[in-house]
């Protein structure tokens, strides 16, 4: 192996690690955090009828997070250490997943006028 090689392979390695960090803790605060949306129901009344003031709509602010969480930080973690092709798509998929499941948290929260 060429010294260039070595140099390409390490920052590759490096930027593979950066990458799982990243995911790890984007993982980590959507499983943690995301679910506490669910408190924007509070001054809902019983006769109000937007999304979140719905048990239903509680509910998915609630779980679609944490299913969101723990099948994407598996997955994108297996997308940056595989040596298929194409198998960096992955982890772009788990990040696309995450930022998905923000959005439909916060537009359900915020759904309440």
């Amino acid at each position: 192996m060429t010294a260039a090689a070595r140099h390409e392979s390490a920052a590759a390695n490096c930027l593979k690690a950066i990458g799982g960090l990243v995911l790890w803790l984007f993982a980590g605060a959507t499983f943690l955090f995301a679910p506490l949306a669910v408190m924007a129901s509070d001054p809902c009344a019983p006769e109000d009828t937007q999304l979140i003031c719905t048990a239903a709509g509680q509910q998915l602010v609630a779980y679609v997070p944490l299913g969101a969480a723990l099948a994407a930080a598996p997955l994108g973690t297996w997308g940056l250490v595989s040596r298929r092709e194409l198998a960096p798509l992955a982890w772009v998929a788990a990040m696309a997943t995450l930022a998905v499941a923000w959005f439909v948290v916060l537009a359900i929260a915020g759904s309440h006028p």
